[in-house]
């Protein structure tokens, strides 16, 4: 039965894998992190966002779908290259849509999709928010629409077993509310999201930078030779990770001295994105970003800055089922 249902894996997936591969080589790029560990890197913003995965012995776990499902299928394509193994779990690291917008593809592969429990209630209002409301276009409305939801939910850990390899999802505070970081220990490899950015100025939309950094410092204790996968950047490890921490904590000192000195507030603003752009002008999104960071850190610092409202009560199904 066992060899079956293998091969009707093989057989269905034999389309895509004619479909998809010239577009995966254009995507992302596949990194092997170890054994049955990977991570692909997104190239030039054509996938949205990194992802990556991990093959066990019996099943496979993904981590993040992509911005673009045609990213996704290609990826579904590049797993299926290397395994027939059921791929059992999507971890959803965060709800924003350049993360989670390939989650159909994977349900519909047999997949269950997993997050920290604030992802299924922020999914559709926050990324609607996110794309500009009612302002965007009908085509992000329908995307944002479509978006598949998580259906198990954690609080603060769940450990998946793959068959003979454990994963660690772990809740994080700084980057949206709801993040998870996910932790393969026999490589050594952590999954980070959009907790870390190598080498890129980040998304503070939904940040509380003030529990980001302590978040970031309690990291640097892991192994020195860990790997880090980035929501966006490419490869890294400790020390670019200390980097953008850095980077996160320049943004939050110079907006306390701005507000601690006379003058207006787009005057302040403007000494604070001076300051960075000497510092880190040459990172990716510089252009795009920096100025709305400088916005949201003001905001965070002066007690006003808008984020995802928790929900109180849980909203999906107890974790139990993943513990196998």
């Amino acid at each position: 039965m066992k060899a079956r249902a293998v091969a009707l894996a093989l057989a269905g997936c034999a389309a895509l894998v004619a479909a998809a591969p010239s577009f995966a080589e254009a995507a992302f790029e596949l990194k092997p992190l170890g054994p049955g560990v990977y991570a692909a890197i997104d190239r030039q913003g054509k996938a949205g966002a990194n992802a990556g995965f991990v093959i066990g012995s019996e099943a496979v776990a993904v981590v993040d779908s992509f911005f673009r499902e045609d990213a996704a299928r290609a990826l579904l394509v590049e797993i299926r290259k290397l395994t027939p193994l059921p791929i059992r779990y999507v971890i959803n690291t965060h709800h924003h849509i350049d993360h989670v917008s390939g989650n159909r593809l994977f349900a519909e592969a047999g997949a269950t999709l997993v997050a920290q429990r604030q992802v299924l209630d922020w999914l559709q209002p926050e990324n609607l928010r996110l794309v500009g409301g009612d302002k965007a276009s009908d085509a992000r409305k329908r995307q944002v629409a479509g978006l598949k939801a998580p259906q198990l939910g954690y609080e603060q850990q769940l450990s998946l077993d793959l068959g003979g390899r454990r994963i660690l999802l772990q809740h994080l505070a700084g980057h949206t509310g709801g993040d998870t970081a996910v932790w393969v220990a026999d490589a050594q490899v952590l999954f980070l999201g959009d907790l870390m950015w190598r080498a890129s100025v980040p998304n503070l939309i939904d940040a509380r930078v003030q529990r980001w950094i302590p978040t970031l410092d309690a990291l640097n204790t892991l192994p020195a030779g860990t790997a880090v996968v980035p929501g966006h950047g490419e490869m890294a490890n400790l020390a670019d990770m200390r980097t953008f921490r850095d980077y996160l904590r320049d943004l939050q000192t110079q907006v306390d001295a701005a507000l601690a000195q006379p003058g207006e507030a787009e005057q302040r603003q403007q000494q604070v994105l001076d300051v960075l752009r000497a510092r880190y002008g040459q990172w990716a999104y510089f252009e795009g970003l920096a100025r709305a960071n400088v916005r949201d850190m003001f905001a965070e610092a002066e007690g006003h800055k808008r984020t995802p409202e928790p929900q109180p009560a849980p909203s999906l199904p107890m974790p139990a089922a993943a513990q196998r």
